[in-house]
């Protein structure tokens, strides 16, 4: 009787294991990614969360901890610039990059990074920021490269002609007013609250250096946890874009959603009016535009020892169809 009674309750475990979906340990930033923030926020909108997967979303500062947890076995996937996956490929990581957040792009109402200057500053042209500095947000970041390409298309070299300092986003506005730097990155929300306060111009952006829109937020998975659970991604990409198609048709509400829910700390006023970045509706990766960046970072920065396959780094089949 203790032998049947063990039995049964070893068979209830493996079927109470079966029909528990996946969790997805999932390592997010805190710009730019309102669709996939959205997701922990409107439950209501992911028909598939909780039944095929569930989502536990982790912030993290900046990508170098965020792949470091990955790398630690901590996480199964996250948010990260399309270049930081290209590095992280390079040093024989497994990840791959199955989806879009946003991409550098130029268009009305689409907002690109801003590389900025003081409006009565010394500083008119790019080529002025020679023997001067510019602050980005980490090195060997998309917005180092983006600085570093501007610097380039000036005849300038970086590091040599113009200092290239790290600095957090919220710290570059008073450093680029005070002098301390000549000019700074500036991204939203940011970007507009610097702006309200005036005194300060573009003097360039990341559309504007590197000469063609391209990715800037990816969505990124382990290899293993692919081979693991392919319908649960599937199920989690299947939300996602519907929670994108959400919330480029009710931005509005959307965003007001994120605020309540804390996602948000900019004045809601404020973060309302904000413009914001290029979101594909299908969550499609343009894969063309991270040939051209990794290209660039291996033949003009070199920062790649050898050149890295994207074709092989990039997996769309995830998506709906």
């Amino acid at each position: 009787m203790k032998v049947l009674a063990s039995f049964l309750l070893f068979v209830f475990s493996l079927t109470a294991a079966a029909q528990t979906p996946p969790t997805i340990r999932f390592g997010r930033g805190f710009a730019a990614e309102e669709q996939l923030w959205l997701m922990s926020v409107r439950k209501d909108l992911t028909p598939n969360q909780g039944k095929a997967y569930n989502l536990n979303q982790i912030l993290f500062q900046a990508n170098p901890e965020r792949f470091q947890a990955f790398i630690a076995g901590e996480l199964d996937g996250g948010t990260a610039p399309g270049l930081a996956v290209i590095f992280a490929r390079a040093q024989g990581v497994d990840m791959k990059i199955v989806a879009s957040i946003c991409l550098e792009a130029s268009g009305a109402g689409i907002f690109t990074t801003q590389y900025m200057v003081k409006d009565d500053g010394p500083v008119k042209s790019v080529k002025d920021l020679k023997g001067g500095t510019i602050a980005v947000v980490g090195i060997k970041t998309a917005t180092d490269l983006w600085a570093r390409a501007g610097l380039l298309n000036a005849g300038l070299v970086p590091d040599r002609d113009t200092k290239v300092v790290p600095m957090a986003f919220p710290a570059i506005g008073d450093a680029v007013r005070s002098g301390k730097v000549s000019a700074g990155t500036f991204v939203e929300p940011f970007y507009s609250a610097e702006k309200a306060k005036g005194g300060l111009r573009t003097l360039f952006t990341a559309v504007d250096s590197i000469g063609y829109d391209h990715e800037l937020l990816d969505i990124f998975f382990g290899e293993k946890f692919l081979k693991e659970h392919p319908d649960a991604v599937r199920a989690f990409l299947a939300d996602y874009v519907a929670v994108t198609k959400y919330y480029l048709a009710n931005m509005e509400q959307a965003k007001t959603d994120l605020h309540k829910a804390g996602f948000v700390r900019t004045p809601l006023p404020v973060y309302l009016k904000t413009s914001d970045w290029k979101r594909t509706p299908d969550g499609r990766v343009n894969v063309d535009s991270l040939k051209k960046l990794a290209t660039f970072m291996h033949e003009k920065l070199q920062w790649l020892e050898k050149p890295v396959n994207v074709d092989s780094m990039v997996d769309q089949s995830y998506l709906p169809r």
